[in-house]
């Protein structure tokens, strides 16, 4: 076979196979790209209609927070009151019916008045349900509340508020009206006066009418969307309304769902047909997340890879015979009918005939270059076999020398990968315990700032609340005080002025006795309903009841100033809350900008020590929280030059190290002071001390008291070469709440 044509057949063998690997790699990328694409658009499909659910809920809880404040606040006519119910959700046809259940004789004080009245129990409790009658919707029909009492589950929507006192999002449940068992859910919120349960008002949501608003379309031509309880179970379906009702999927796939529910961290599982992504969603106050479940089918992917696999193939061999013909071309021209010339000139010089002469050649390429090495070697030849017999001595004695030199070489190779080695080894465990820390400082750092975030959320959801109320008072407190005398005009203004500049807030047992006081003053000045008026004085932030503030007391519009006013206190409290927050989370920040910084700066140059010790002492503070109380003593102002960043991951080590000795809580004392032309910094924390099973090995590499898995044992070996860097000296001692890292370095005086 000539060289042309295995030339030609490796070409072609190249040429196929790349391309056949070409085309994998872009079915592979393609795969990838449409499962990052099919999963970016379930979650955003899915966030979506968790948008519009919890926009549903977050209505329902915001109209239920109306009647909530204005019940709790006042005693409405029941007939007043029953058509706040209707109203709360007669425009809104999302909603069925709403409902309200109040303890005996806790609504208005007169059950017995209205032992008849239709929505109440025989002996006049209030309990009316007012719902849409199932086949026309404008009709609304009344009957009392069922199942309220039970306490096998079927009346949580009662019993779940009154014994937690806090908002209620229940799950989905059947529920029977006008015959039909009908499947709901129920939003539910407490009715609080004086600090005392009286009852619960609800509304109730038809599921049928949540899929058909927001599940009736199919994402992803066969696939599904699911609205999840809390408990793991389908309460709305897109393509089986079978599952309503029904966990969702097998034991180990509920229990991922619930899993990731109470994380709220969305999660995917596979299934047979393909995959499912769950994106949990939180609805205002309540305690527990209800999720999204889309089903992205797997013939999605594949549908869209066909076209791709056969266009790849399709233009593959449709170049390849192109490719091959024009590289046949090429290599007969320039390379095949080149190395025949070179072969016959070579054939001649080993015949002996030293008078052939190089043929002319176009280009100076690689075979001219083989043509006048042949003619180099012609030369060359007979001066060679006159050296070959002297050659022959000398490379005998240099045999030995080669080989010794070699066996040299190869274990100097040996010695030099080995080190290499090493030095990978420790560099490795060196990164991995600056990760760890660093990774521990974050994860507190995250934890730090959730809780200042969490609070400006509440507080920015009270602002809206407090702000509709506000607004919704504000005609009726115009028309009060156009009327007003002017003694009862500067009593409002007087009064107003002070909850403005009071927004501390008094909790606790404090308020107990602040409330008592003012309820008792109020009773001795005869005021009626002194006992409701007490707290809502102590909860306005004053601690007693002024002259002004009982003059209001005994005005016939008081139920509606005391609700503005609280309005107002409540607006100032959370606009508190939301500067304490900030600047908690500025400070925590700052200390990390500065921690950083520090740790950027390569270059040697003049450095506080006591600077480097708060840049990693701002870190640990501000993601330890207030558990570990620490103590600086810094006496000494000295200086030294150095590396910032080398004294930063010292200081991380030790202090790290006493972090994680304390488990996040204890005393921590830094102590900075001169000795002579030195300068010492102690760092002594409060933990259980160090193990005597290890003392001996204190800041050698690998040797570590911690857990296995928590720490690779190069921390203080680390800072001990540190200190060693710059001429210091390092020591310790130990004892059971008490361990002290001692470092000492030579100073500049400022």
């Amino acid at each position: 076979m000539s060289l042309r044509t295995r030339f030609s057949l490796y070409c072609a063998a190249v040429l196929v196979t790349f391309s056949v690997i070409l085309t994998l790699l872009v079915v592979v990328s393609a795969y990838y790209d449409a499962r990052v694409s099919s999963q970016e658009a379930a979650l955003a499909k899915a966030e979506s209609a968790s948008y519009e659910i919890r926009k549903l809920f977050s209505d329902g809880m915001f109209k239920l927070g109306e009647l909530k404040t204005r019940w709790e606040l006042s005693k409405p006519i029941r007939t007043f009151a029953e058509q706040e119910l209707v109203d709360s959700f007669i425009q809104d046809k999302r909603f069925l019916g709403a409902w309200a259940i109040f303890e005996p004789n806790e609504f208005d004080g007169q059950d017995r008045v209205y032992a008849t009245r239709k929505g109440s129990r025989p002996n006049g409790r209030f309990i009316p349900y007012f719902y849409r009658n199932l086949k026309n919707p404008d009709i609304i029909n009344t009957i009392e509340c069922m199942f309220y009492d039970n306490t096998d589950g079927s009346g949580d929507f009662y019993q779940v508020p009154k014994r937690t006192l806090n908002d209620f999002l229940g799950e989905p449940y059947l529920y029977p009206i006008d015959g039909e068992k009908v499947f709901m859910i129920s939003l539910a919120r407490p009715v609080i006066r004086a600090g005392k349960f009286v009852g619960v008002v609800g509304l109730d949501l038809k599921i049928s009418d949540i899929e058909q608003e927001l599940f009736s379309n199919w994402p992803f031509e066969s696939g599904y969307i699911a609205l999840l309880s809390p408990r793991g179970i389908y309460a709305a379906h897109s393509k089986k309304g079978i599952l309503q009702g029904k966990n969702a999927g097998p034991i180990s796939v509920r229990d991922s769902i619930l899993k990731s529910l109470s994380t709220g961290q969305p999660f995917f599982h596979e299934t047979a047909e393909g995959r499912s992504y769950v994106f949990p969603f939180h609805v205002g106050n309540y305690g527990q997340n209800w999720a999204i479940e889309v089903h992205v089918p797997d013939s999605i992917l594949w549908n869209d890879l066909g076209p791709i696999i056969l266009r790849s193939l399709l233009i593959t061999f449709t170049l390849l015979p192109v490719c091959l013909f024009f590289i046949d071309r090429f290599f007969c021209k320039y390379v095949s009918e080149g190395i025949s010339s070179a072969s016959m000139f070579a054939d001649s010089l080993g015949g002996g005939n030293y008078s052939v002469q190089i043929p002319d050649r176009e280009f100076k390429d690689e075979i001219f270059h083989l043509f006048s090495a042949l003619e180099n070697m012609k030369e060359k030849l007979l001066r060679a076999i006159d050296q070959q017999i002297r050659s022959e001595k000398i490379l005998q004695e240099s045999a030995e020398i080669v080989a010794r030199n070699e066996i040299i070489r190869l274990q100097k190779e040996e010695l030099e990968n080995t080190l290499g080695e090493l030095r990978t080894a420790q560099e490795t465990l060196l990164r991995n315990e600056r990760l760890a820390a660093i990774g521990r400082i974050s994860g507190a750092v995250s934890h730090q700032i959730n809780n200042p975030l969490g609070a400006m959320n509440a507080a920015r959801e009270n602002i809206s609340f407090y702000t509709l109320r506000i607004v919704s008072l504000l005609p009726i407190l115009v028309e009060y005080l156009a009327s007003a005398d002017p003694e009862e005009k500067y009593a409002f203004d007087t009064t107003f002025q002070a909850i403005l500049e009071n927004t501390k807030e008094t909790i606790g047992k404090k308020f107990r006795e602040t409330r008592r006081a003012i309820e008792a003053f109020l009773r001795e000045e005869e005021v009626e309903e002194a006992g409701d008026k007490a707290a809502v004085i102590a909860e306005l932030g004053f601690l007693d009841c002024p002259k002004l503030v009982l003059h209001l007391c005994s005005s016939p519009e008081w139920e509606r100033i005391s609700e503005f006013f609280m309005a107002v206190r409540g607006l100032c409290v959370s606009e508190e809350v939301i500067h304490r927050s900030t600047d908690r989370m500025y400070k925590i920040v700052s200390a990390l900008e500065t921690y950083s910084g520090i740790t950027r700066e390569g270059a040697e140059r003049l450095v506080k020590i006591s600077d480097t010790v708060e840049a990693v002492l701002g870190v640990y503070e501000g993601a330890g929280g207030n558990r570990v109380t620490v103590e600086r003593n810094y006496i000494s102002d000295a200086m030294m030059r150095c590396v910032p960043e080398d004294l930063v991951r010292l200081w991380t080590q030790v202090v790290d190290n006493a972090y994680q000795a304390m488990s996040g809580e204890g005393k921590l004392r830094i102590h900075i002071f001169n000795i002579g032309t030195d300068v010492t910094c102690e760092v002594e924390d409060s933990g259980p001390g160090i193990p005597k099973s290890i003392r001996e090995k204190v800041g050698e590499v690998l040797s570590s008291g911690k857990m296995e898995g928590v720490g690779a044992g190069i921390g203080l070996a680390v800072a001990a070469s540190i200190s060693k860097k710059y001429g210091g000296s390092w020591d310790w001692e130990s004892e059971p709440g008490r361990t002290v890292f001692r470092f000492t370095f030579p100073r500049i005086s400022q």
